[in-house]
This record gives C-alpha cells, sequence and structure tokens, in this order.
C-alpha cells in the first residue's frame, strides 16, 4: 500500500462517444482529491486542454474518478511540458 500513499489513480470518463475512458495515476498533493484536473489534448489539430470534474471520491485516496466537462483551445499554464494539471476548488 505504500504507493498509495503518495499517489492515487485519477479514472478520466467521456458521456457516450466523446472520447474513450482513461486513467492515469498522480501524485497527491493534499488531503482532498482536486476538484477539477485539465488534460493536454488535441482539438482540430491545434493545443487544446480537456477538462474534468470530480463526480466520485469514494475510494480516495486510493482513487477518484473524473467526467469529462468540456475542451479548451489552451496549453497547459505552466507549459513545461505536463500533460496534467491539478486544480484545487474551494471545497478541496
Amino acid at each position: 500500500m505504500g504507493e498509495a500513499h503518495g499517489s492515487f489513480v485519477a479514472v478520466f470518463l467521456y458521456s457516450e462517444e466523446s472520447g474513450e475512458s482513461f486513467s492515469k495515476r498522480l501524485p497527491i498533493e493534499g488531503a482532498r482529491p482536486p476538484g477539477i484536473i485539465r488534460a493536454a489534448a488535441a482539438f482540430e489539430g491545434a493545443a487544446a486542454v480537456d477538462v474534468f470534474r470530480l463526480v466520485d471520491a469514494s475510494a480516495w485516496p486510493e482513487a477518484a474518478a473524473y467526467l469529462y466537462a468540456e475542451t479548451v483551445p489552451r496549453t497547459l499554464a505552466d507549459g513545461d511540458g505536463d500533460v496534467v494539471q491539478q486544480i484545487s476548488t474551494p471545497d478541496d
């Protein structure tokens, strides 16, 4: 169980046929799961970010599920090649 203390599995879910669900192990950055996760994506050949919102944290700190909310045409803020960015919300 040692790995569960420093990381969790984020499950990214898409509704209908808008995309294929996937999971990724991410570092734990707080006492609660992040409310929003942004993942690098491509939209019509341009850099974009898929935004996912927390929908189930019942398995925290081992796992949390996120539902696709939208795609926005931009890159992640830090620009250092990260493909996932965790964002805390006021309830985190």
